[in-house]
């Protein structure tokens, strides 16, 4: 398994600009360069009631601190602006289609670099009574939308969220299916099923749901030190598979509070199953950040494993230090032993550029910018690097 540090840059978004992706041995690939799904389940606390009242504004410098890469949806994105801030972010989505409603979406942002995958379906095969109580109905459509997305857009694969490790029904039923998805719950050993569908099958495929809540049934309190001992297991076991799994998008980014009670407080409840460490999820638990954005200790795994296993997209052009960082003072340096004049660019989460100067090796004054992520941009001619650093 390749270790290199992600350079994580943002660009200003060219909706003209299309990029290629496809899969190939069981990889997948962006314009030519094999990609990595570091992600996570991305909804905000938007259902039956509650509004949590935050935005992509304020999620994705978490996103971005956390090093996650990828987030999947529970619905299409349809406004661009949100699409746009993901792109200039580095983030890119497996976008969740409707089965009944989708070709004018795909039409319309087919061409836009927040895409990675397309998706339909999650967990659909648990329901057979939303199809006529015959499976088979289900498999017919997925099969049928992927065929469509394909030609309507080639540059891009299709994926679905399984329950658990499709059978040879399934399988068989959906080839134009490209990636597998798997909703993985086994305590602590989501890679049993990465094994078991390598065994059926050569396509692609990543884990779409994994993880543990932070609640504990048993003592009838919140124990976010055994999530995150559990977050990092399962996140280790799936990354040990990646010769034959392009990821995962753990389960789930913030807590939600409408599923299990009130929505205007956080409950438990939800139902058993195989989470560690009380056999039991609870439902409004599963967030790396609570509700209100404050990080859980499982967010700090993430952005350790995800950092140290992302796949370099370009390799480091500069024998450059920046120092210190975080920023704390309102200053940082660059050490530049090539004494090349460097053209320095910051740009926020939303991909604005916020400072520009020209340097050979000097002290930066970001006196004026507010705390947070930001995106340190480094030119000398032809080359280009990009850095991330945190103001507080």
């Amino acid at each position: 398994m390749r270790k290199i540090l992600f350079l994580l840059f943002f660009v200003i978004v060219d909706q003209a600009f299309a990029q290629s992706v496809y899969v190939e041995d069981r990889k997948i690939y962006v314009d030519g360069e094999e990609y990595r799904i570091n992600g996570i389940c991305y909804a905000r606390g938007e259902g039956n009631g509650e509004n949590s009242g935050y935005t992509f504004n304020d999620d994705i410098p978490l996103l971005v601190g956390a090093n996650i890469n990828t987030i999947r949806t529970y619905a299409a994105i349809t406004n661009v602006t949100e699409l746009n801030a993901f792109a200039n972010a580095g983030i890119k989505v497996i976008m969740m289609l409707n089965e009944n409603s989708y070709t004018w979406y795909v039409n319309q942002f087919k061409d836009h670099p927040a895409i990675l995958m397309w998706e339909f379906g999650n967990e659909f095969n648990y329901h057979p009574e939303w199809f006529g109580n015959n499976i088979q109905n289900w498999y017919n459509i997925l099969q049928d939308r992927a065929a469509t997305v394909k030609v309507l857009d080639p540059n891009h694969p299709v994926s679905t969220g399984h329950g658990e490790v499709p059978d040879s029904q399934a399988l068989n039923s959906c080839p134009s299916v490209d990636v597998w998805g798997m909703n993985i719950y086994r305590w602590l050993s989501p890679d049993s099923a990465i094994d078991e569908l390598a065994a059926m099958t050569d396509k692609a495929m990543y884990i779409s749901e994994a993880g543990a809540d932070s609640f504990n049934i048993n003592s009838n309190s919140e124990n976010q030190t055994q999530q995150a001992q559990a977050t990092e297991i399962i996140l280790n076991a799936i990354i040990d598979k990646s010769d034959i799994c392009i990821g995962v998008t753990l389960f789930e980014f913030c807590d939600e509070w409408w599923k299990a009670g009130d929505p205007n407080q956080q409950d438990p409840g939800g139902f058993s199953n195989s989470i560690p460490y009380d056999n039991f999820a609870n439902e409004e638990y599963w967030g790396i950040v609570t509700r209100d954005r404050v990080p859980k200790l499982s967010y700090y795994v993430v952005q350790e494993i995800y950092e140290s296993t992302s796949l370099s997209v370009q390799e480091e052009p500069f024998n450059i230090s920046i120092y210190p960082n975080p920023v704390s003072d309102g200053f940082f340096n660059i050490l530049n032993p090539s004494n090349e004049p460097l053209n320095i660019s910051i740009y926020d989460m939303k991909g604005t550029k916020v400072h520009s100067q020209q340097i050979i090796f000097d002290s930066i004054d970001i006196s004026g910018l507010s705390n947070g992520f930001y995106s340190l941009v480094i030119k000398s001619g032809e080359r280009i690097t990009a850095k991330k650093i945190v103001v507080k």
